[in-house]
């Protein structure tokens, strides 16, 4: 598959990922007020709240430094991913993990740039999990898995695959 191809087929899973992550996020922040809890039934409610730090909060707050810096370093990863994805032949696994974190990515960074912080609205703590988060929060999830699913698991067992075949033509 040519370059252009591949980058075509980018754009067609990355923009609607990148849509869902936008969409739910415009919807929170205009119809929620921050810090307001919406119940839903089951496990999951909706919070709207502003995450100024990184993953988990570990980044410390340092105002428009890490506003801008994180905004960074988002793109900054996802241009690397994406450059990866139109250049190399890479598994559809690892291809798909690979635009996950592109689309999450992405996403995080435009309300980097737009608001300074990241819209979170999704609110598991029912559950034991503390933190608030997003649509781009769970694609960068879902494509680390993906990633780590390829090297880990598919890519041996390609391996062991080829090894078997090779060592039965050997005479």
């Amino acid at each position: 598959m040519s370059r252009r191809s591949r980058f075509g087929l980018l754009l067609f899973f990355v923009v609607p990922l990148l849509s869902i992550d936008q969409t739910t996020k415009l919807w929170a922040f205009s119809a929620m007020a921050l810090g307001q809890s919406i119940a839903l039934p089951g496990p999951f409610d909706l919070t709207l709240v502003f995450n100024r730090s990184n993953a988990f909060g570990l980044a410390p707050d340092l105002g428009e430094v890490t506003r801008w810096g994180l905004a960074g370093i988002n793109l900054a990863v996802a241009g690397v991913l994406g450059f990866l994805v139109c250049s190399r032949d890479e598994p559809r696994t690892m291809a798909t993990g690979l635009v996950f974190i592109i689309a999450g990515g992405i996403g995080n960074a435009i309300d980097r740039i737009w608001l300074g912080a990241v819209i979170d609205m999704l609110d598991a703590t029912e559950t034991g999990f503390i933190w608030v988060f997003n649509a781009a929060d769970v694609f960068i999830n879902v494509g680390i898995g993906l990633v780590l699913l390829d090297m880990l698991v598919l890519s041996r067992a390609g391996e062991r695959r080829h090894k078997a075949s090779s060592s039965s033509l050997a005479p």
